[in-house]
């Protein structure tokens, strides 16, 4: 027996996760898999599923079930087994495989040391032992996610009220930094203080971190429009392009310290205005020109007796001005206007974040009662996620509004809202009165009633007929009289045990005659003979 149950403590060692699990057949040795438990995080939801390949026998042993019973999980995680059908049990003898699926979003960070309940059928000798219980520790370890980004983390990132936040920077050794952190504080130190958040709700806090603190005027060509263009746009001796119906075919040029940038496409046969909608940034410290030109070689996409004019023509040239203009003259024939907006741009952040703290009310606390006739404990939060405290200990493996119990105690509880925030109840003490307990009376050689096996600081008390004998408060008593006699024990908690009636019977003409009876033989196996005068 000491050989399964050591076998199955060193086997197991794990265990958990979500809505129905998927069997890794790839396993083949006996154990669970994987080993150890992955880490959780509080506020994020958890899930794994566990495979566990089982021994079809142990130390000549046949195993011919395992019944998963109880995973004493952290709060907020729940688990389920593939075969729920049949409550968790598994005949290793048709099938090796199994698992569990471990879920639900863990509330409270910590180390655990879960506790798991198994019972296991065997047969052994030719015999079949069930539900031999092997419980058995594993450790599960939830912690408080630092959910951040580039720029910071928080922690923690949500809670109760008051919630004090502390703020990591991660990128140190900028030349400057700006915190908003929701609540009204802003600051702009590298490592900012602990900020507290007083009421419900969602607050975003924005970090900026700055490598470079240079500032840039921005000029941007928005628009060129070219006014109009004179008849005699070319000039003697070729006005007799217009005299044959011929008319300009402008567009522009941008030049930044003589070298083109930009040319704009053309307007076929206008004399203006024609406008042209941009967004062209420009230095400053560049010289910007516009040249203006009609289009002969290139408007001859549109009619090919535009190549009968030559090459594009050069209208004129004007130097642009950052404050840029209404009416300017290019050449002599040609008037445009252009606009150039102006813009500051403030230092860009090397690093940008944006995260939010979430701040909740804690639940109010539960009323607890407890009920003596049913032994039992039970609050009225069963909105929330519950954990059972004994005696200021967690009760592991109680988080159910209503919980039988088995011992007396202080019993409190704690409930736990979505955001992990907590109200615990005060303590109702609660009794119980353990009914495995029984007690028998005895008398000794001598006639002296007893009763054996009481605990050390429990009270006993005698009854005769149904009277209580006073002054009786020995866990020996020599009776007076014939009668049924009843030991009653009692804890301090009040507790009460009533031992079956022993009838005492005292009869002197029997007495004198108890020293001239005698039996035979001595010793006996199945019968002896008892002799007396008559």
């Amino acid at each position: 027996m000491m050989k399964i149950f050591f076998f199955f403590l060193a086997l197991f060692s794990v265990t958990l996760i979500e809505a129905q699990c998927t069997v890794d057949n790839s396993y083949t040795q006996p154990g669970i898999y994987p080993d150890p438990l992955p880490i959780g995080y509080t506020g994020q939801y958890y899930s794994e599923d566990i495979t566990f390949v089982m021994p079809t026998d142990t130390s000549g042993a046949t195993i011919n079930n395992f019944e998963i019973v109880s995973i004493a999980l952290p709060v907020g995680l729940d688990w389920i087994c593939n075969n729920v059908a049949n409550g968790c049990n598994y005949n290793p003898q048709n099938n090796v495989y199994g698992c569990i699926n471990v879920f639900g979003t863990p509330l409270v960070a910590g180390v655990y040391d879960v506790e798991v309940g198994i019972l296991v059928d065997v047969t052994a000798s030719g015999q079949n032992i069930d539900n031999i219980a092997i419980p058995f520790f594993i450790t599960l370890t939830i912690e408080t996610p630092a959910i951040g980004n580039s720029g910071f983390s928080s922690s923690p990132p949500s809670g109760c009220i008051p919630l004090e936040v502390e703020f990591t920077n991660n990128n140190p050794g900028l030349l400057l930094y700006e915190w908003d952190f929701g609540n009204g504080q802003v600051s702009n130190d590298e490592n900012p203080p602990v900020q507290t958040y007083t009421q419900a709700g969602n607050y975003a806090v924005q970090y900026a971190g700055y490598n470079n603190l240079d500032t840039l005027d921005n000029y941007t060509l928005t628009q060129v429009q070219v006014l109009n263009i004179g008849n005699n746009w070319l000039g003697e001796p070729w006005g007799w392009e217009l005299l044959n119906g011929n008319a300009p075919d402008p567009y522009f040029i941008l030049l930044e310290n003589g070298n083109v940038i930009y040319q704009s496409g053309y307007e076929y046969n206008s004399f203006g205005p024609v406008t042209w909608s941009l967004n062209i940034n420009l230095d400053p410290a560049n010289t910007y020109k516009i040249r203006v030109m009609d289009a002969d070689e290139m408007a001859a996409q549109t009619n090919a007796a535009e190549i009968t004019y030559g090459a594009d023509d050069n209208l004129g040239t004007h130097t642009v001005g950052f404050g840029g203009c209404g009416s300017c003259g290019v050449g002599s024939y040609v008037d445009i206007s252009y606009n150039i907006n102006y813009e500051q741009i403030l230092p860009v952040p090397s690093v940008q974040s944006l995260d939010t703290i979430v701040v909740g009310n804690p639940p109010g606390i539960p009323n607890v009662v407890y009920d003596s006739l049913n032994y039992s404990v039970y609050t009225d939060s069963s909105q929330y996620t519950l954990q059972w405290t004994l005696d200021t200990a967690l009760w592991t493996g109680h988080t159910s509004a209503v919980e039988q119990i088995s011992q007396t105690g202080n019993y409190s509880v704690t409930a736990y809202n979505s955001l992990g925030c907590s109200t615990t109840s005060d303590t109702v003490f609660a009794v119980y009165c353990d009914s495995s307990y029984s007690f028998e009376v005895d008398i000794s050689a001598i006639d002296v009633l007893y009763v054996s096996g009481v605990p050390i600081g429990y009270n006993i008390s005698w009854i005769l007929d149904g009277t209580p004998i006073p002054g009786s408060d020995n866990v020996e008593y020599t009776p007076t009289q014939n009668g049924d006699y009843v030991a009653v024990i009692s804890d301090i908690y009040g507790c009460e045990y009533f031992t079956p009636p022993f009838n005492y019977y005292n009869d002197a003409s029997v007495q004198e005659l108890q020293t001239e009876w005698w039996c035979y033989p001595n010793p006996a196996q199945d019968q002896f003979v008892v002799m007396w005068p008559q």
